[in-house]
């Protein structure tokens, strides 16, 4: 059939319109292919822009400079110009920016807004503003803009076109969403974790900043050995840099008797993994100088590795005023002992010591008995100088002391205990040495026993030396020096030396490591110091001798001048009346002062002799003098007595009388009313001294 012209022109238009169908189709099919491989293009960006960010986190940036990196991934992403991250505070109703990129914006709060708002507002050239958008568009100078809020961390994004340069930036589209969505709450997972790094960060600053400024010890073991210590825990154990010390062994550090138990309760807290209670540990030095410390101990974990974390208390000082503690209470007992029988024993030594006296004065010199007689003195002399050792650690044994210079004192002790002696004596006594307020009998005693410690420790000689220096106590806080200004003496030999066992017990009373000892030498020592307000310490090393350091308070008076000379004991005469509660001392008393030309009368208490002067002074016939007993046993003591004896006669010239006492009178008797003070056992030129200068004042 032959086609006419209508049906070719026919067949034309519908294959035209096929192939208008098929373009359209390739189009659109090309158009879904490139937005397929644009969208693919965007993850893809994305993904690997984000990753980017994470990676951020263990660098040392800012949570800002992260922001600033998360909105170049978004800006990249969604081919905007413009964005802002900001924080809702919930209080104050607003927002403020965090970070921005392309924004020429203040730092003031957006207003915030209702809580009907939605989480995501999306604003295209088609989409009418709600009030809250007109607010950020404002802000971002922007009315092509998406919004997304996250309420639960009160964080949201802000991103923006120029709407009159659009030729390579197309509206936000619906799709935009989930990107937006997703990448706001990868950035504020990936701000949590940076926000918790830089947490720990500060924590672990603070931690270490803490402990470093610590004033207590604190040391970290892993594996048995040194990790960590602080700045104290260095001075501790005598190091200077964390290279002496750090990856050695902890137990290096610990002294060998205590290294079982450390090592038990390391143990234990890695097993049990809980502290310990506080414990004694004695640490040593690197010097191989050894601490008393306090320990306690906890599990701890220390670059990601199980450790035992150590924190320890010096407490040197404290056990060492705990030993001056222990010592004084041990000084104090037998105080308490030798005050108790003090009284008694000096009231027989008094009738002894008297009576031969008295029994010298009358022999022929000739004689055997006086030779007799002369040994019987000579025992006495001993017994009375063992019972002032023993007074020497009573309450009662107070110095009587005046302001002295040291110097000729310590001379002339030293020279008396090594006369004949190989030891080489070594002075340093400066000429400006303070003077000092002692009791010089007590103080020479001092002298005497360390010379005699000296001497016994070196049997083949060597060289004994004694250095006196003037010291401020504010300079020896360690030592616990109360006073502004001392002398210090340090007296050193070359002798055998003293183990570290022994170190702590030579001030003990009746402790000795020699064969015949009486062990009261250096205890002796020890209570007169302490009874001047001085402090004693010593040092010593076996084979290397021994050092004794002694601290007196300076005095502010000056010690007399000149030289004093003894007057010869001389007669006088008067009436005295003498109180004692011992029939003995009463009788060896009134024998010994009618000798020296005196009459008297007797008391045994203080009533009695309270009605004896009474009755004298109202006779006429008053007394001219009084001794009196302080320590009557059972009855009014020479305290009260004399203080009543004062109202009778506020003139009255009274002489304190004792052996021992527990009351100050005997230091400071003027204080009491007295106008002297004689000491039991006296003899008969240290009775004529006394009542010469009382009834001639």
């Amino acid at each position: 059939m032959k086609k006419t012209k209508e049906n070719i022109q026919a067949e034309k238009d519908f294959y035209r319109r096929q192939c208008d169908d098929m373009g359209q189709q390739i189009l659109r099919l090309q158009q879904e292919l490139t937005q397929v491989h644009n969208d693919a293009k965007r993850s893809h960006t994305t993904t690997a822009l984000i990753l980017k960010t994470y990676e951020l986190i263990n660098h040392d940036v800012s949570i800002e400079d992260i922001g600033k990196r998360f909105l170049q991934v978004i800006l990249s992403t969604l081919w905007a110009d413009r964005a802002m991250v900001l924080r809702y505070d919930k209080e104050a109703g607003v927002f403020t920016s965090q970070c921005s990129l392309g924004l020429q914006h203040n730092s003031s709060p957006v207003p915030g807004f209702n809580d009907t708002s939605p989480e995501f507002l999306f604003v295209n050239s088609n989409t009418e503003a709600t009030p809250v958008t007109d607010s950020f568009c404002s802000a971002i100078e922007s009315k092509y803009i998406l919004w997304c809020f996250n309420r639960y961390e009160g964080v949201a994004l802000l991103i923006g076109n120029d709407m009159e340069d659009r030729k390579f930036r197309l509206p936000f589209m619906e799709k935009d969403r989930d990107i937006v969505e997703s990448s706001l709450n990868v950035f504020i997972d990936i701000v949590r974790r940076k926000e918790a790094e830089i947490a720990l960060l500060n924590s672990e600053r603070r931690y270490r900043n803490l402990v470093q400024s610590s004033p207590e010890s604190i040391i970290v073991c892993c594996d048995s050995r040194i990790a960590f210590v602080n700045n104290a825990g260095f001075k501790l154990l005598g190091v200077e840099n964390p290279e002496e010390i750090v990856g050695r062994s902890s137990m290096t550090f610990i002294h060998p008797e205590d290294r079982e138990k450390i090592g038990t309760m390391v143990r234990e807290i890695l097993e049990n993994r809980h502290e310990t209670s506080l414990m004694e540990v004695r640490f040593q030095r690197i010097d191989g100088t050894t601490v008393d410390t306090e320990v306690v101990a906890i599990p701890f974990v220390f670059q990601n590795r199980s450790a035992v974390q150590i924190v320890a208390i010096d407490v040197s000082e404290r056990k060492k005023m705990e030993k001056e503690l222990i010592k004084a209470q041990k000084i104090e007992s037998l105080g308490i002992l030798a005050g108790g029988i003090a009284h008694d024993f000096n009231n027989i030594l008094m009738g002894i010591l008297g009576n031969i006296e008295l029994a010298i004065a009358y022999s022929n010199p000739e004689t055997e008995e006086y030779d007799f007689l002369e040994n019987a003195h000579n025992a006495s002399i001993r017994a009375k100088e063992l019972t002032q050792k023993l007074l020497t650690f009573s309450k009662g044994g107070v110095p009587l002391t005046k302001s002295t210079r040291l110097a000729e004192i310590i001379t002339d002790s030293v020279n008396f205990v090594l006369s004949g002696s190989s030891i080489m004596c070594d002075y340093s006594l400066p000429a400006d040495l303070w003077p000092v307020d002692i009791d010089v009998v007590q103080f020479r005693q001092v002298i005497e026993n360390l010379t005699i410690n000296a001497n016994q420790a070196m049997p083949n000689g060597g060289i004994f030396s004694i250095k006196a220096e003037n010291i401020h106590g504010e300079t020896m806080k360690s030592l616990s020096l109360c006073k502004k200004k001392y002398v210090k003496l340090t007296i050193k030999d070359q002798g055998v030396g003293i183990s570290e066992k022994d170190l702590q017990n030579i001030f003990d009373p009746y402790f000795t490591t020699k064969d015949g000892g009486s062990g009261l030498g250096l205890a002796t020592t020890y209570s007169i110091v302490k009874k001047h307000n001085g402090l004693i310490t010593v040092e010593s090393e076996i084979g290397e001798g021994s050092t004794f350091s002694i601290y007196i308070p300076a005095s502010d008076k000056e010690p007399p001048t000149g030289n004093e000379t003894e007057e010869e004991p001389e007669t006088g005469q008067g009436k005295i009346l003498v109180m004692d509660d011992d029939e003995a001392v009463r009788m060896v008393t009134v024998q010994m002062l009618a000798r020296l030309g005196f009459s008297t009368v007797t008391a045994c208490n203080g009533n009695e002799t309270i009605k004896l002067y009474k009755a004298a002074m109202e006779s006429g016939d008053p007394f001219d003098g009084v001794i009196i007993d302080l320590t009557i046993r059972g009855g009014m003591g020479g305290k009260e007595t004399v203080n009543r004896l004062l109202k009778i006669d506020p003139d009255i010239k009274a002489l304190v009388s004792s052996g021992y006492s527990n009351n100050p009178v005997m230091a400071d008797f003027q204080d009491y009313g007295f106008r002297g003070i004689i000491k039991k056992p006296f003899n008969i030129r240290e009775l004529s001294e006394s009542m010469l200068n009382l009834v001639s004042n």
